[in-house]
């Protein structure tokens, strides 16, 4: 009895001893082992027909042990050719990759849509002699690139000044192959220096064909504290290509604001202009405009002899002006009303030249006749009393010798 209990105690041992073994060769079996992965990506991402471009292979080794003498080949393609289709990738450690970029050139027959490249990848497994195949693909998409540009940018306004309502159209076109669905254009920065005439600041476009444009209009206000300057306005575009993919880029368009200067010639004052005399006219020039006269120069008619001749007055800004004194010979000039024509040269905001011809009426008038105040008359008077009492003096101290 005491014999057979202590068979089966030895037993039991030796079956838990036997498990565990199992176990452990179990474990350690299923704990080295090589798993191969092939993924790719197609550069550039979107390519056509009669193109070419690279097919950027990862082959990755997901296992726990090593893939050793590592061969990809890449399998013939109806509409694909390959410049190399066998590559030696040696050893993959577990959980690394390896990457390669196969040259690829798509037929011009090709149809658009995806397709698959097949592989097979071969390797030795640890240190085992025999070799494994895998077979395995990758997918990659056949299209058409779709690329808008915006073509033409025009105003409804040659000038557009501060508080202009201006309509800005923004011309885009196609110049892609594939077709641009669903596509939205914006002006959704909101530092530019203007508003919206009426409401969204986004317009929607629709489709848009190869080769074909079309047209978004915004009716925009322009602040009255606008500079005087060439803006840069970012402009967004949103839309589908043939993929279903969504792309949003933004392009910038240029928004010219400008501003002229208005001038206010005024005669100030006018003396001594009498007939045969040299007379004095004083003039104000103002600039009620919308922009600085820069550099100002002041030209006098011809016609008359006036000096200066010129006059330099520099930078006039909005709101500012500038006095001139004239001093104008007025012999051989006759009595009446007379224009003077003054010519003004300036620089804009944008440095182009212009020149504009402003006009002050003054009066010459004839001279008055001669004619002699009561301080003259005294002083006259005074002076000869004080003559005669001189000679008086001078005839008495005579006779006295």
């Amino acid at each position: 009895m005491v014999d057979r209990l202590s068979f089966i105690k030895r037993f039991q041992i030796a079956f838990v001893v036997i498990v565990q073994l199992l176990f452990v060769y179990t474990v350690l079996t299923q704990a080295a082992y090589v798993s191969i992965t092939v993924t790719g990506q197609l550069v550039p991402s979107v390519i056509e027909p009669g193109e070419s471009g690279n097919l950027v292979l990862t082959v990755a080794n997901v296992g726990t042990d090593y893939a050793r003498s590592v061969k990809l080949t890449v399998k013939p393609h109806s509409f694909i050719t390959f410049d190399t289709s066998k590559y030696s990738l040696q050893t993959i450690a577990p959980s690394s990759s390896i990457q390669i970029s196969v040259p690829i050139t798509v037929s011009s027959l090709a149809t658009k849509g995806s397709t698959s490249v097949f592989l097979s990848v071969e390797y030795n497994e640890g240190d085992s002699a025999g070799s494994v195949t895998t077979e395995t693909s990758v997918s990659l998409s056949i299209t058409k690139r779709s690329l808008i540009e915006i073509s033409n940018v025009t105003y409804d306004k040659d000038l557009i000044e501060q508080g202009d309502v201006v309509k800005m159209n923004i011309e885009l076109k196609n110049v892609g192959n594939g077709n641009i669905k669903d596509i939205f254009v914006a002006l959704k920065n909101r530092t530019q220096p203007f508003v919206s005439a009426r409401g969204d600041m986004e317009v929607y476009l629709g489709n848009i064909q190869p080769g074909r444009t079309s047209m978004a209009s915004f009716d925009i206000i322009i602040n009255k504290d606008a500079e005087t300057k060439a803006y840069s306005v970012p402009v967004t575009l949103t839309y589908y290509d043939e993929t279903g993919t969504q792309h949003t880029e933004e392009r910038y368009i240029g928004l010219k604001i400008s501003g002229l200067p208005d001038f206010v010639v005024t005669l100030e004052s006018q003396s001594n202009m009498y007939v045969g005399r040299t007379g004095e006219l004083t003039i104000s020039i103002a600039n009620r405009g919308t922009a600085t006269a820069s550099f100002l120069l002041a030209r006098f008619d011809g016609v008359y002899d006036i000096t200066p001749e010129e006059y330099y007055i520099g930078d006039l800004e909005q709101d500012d002006y500038e006095t001139i004194t004239l001093d104008m010979s007025l012999v051989g000039v006759s009595v009446g009303k007379r224009a003077l024509n003054i010519e003004l040269a300036y620089k804009d905001p944008y440095n182009q030249e212009t020149t504009t011809t402003e006009t002050v009426d003054f009066t010459v008038h004839r001279a008055p006749p001669f004619s002699l105040s009561i301080t003259h008359i005294v002083i006259i008077v005074a002076a000869l009393v004080i003559i005669i009492w001189k000679r008086k003096f001078l005839i008495g101290l005579i006779r006295r010798k």
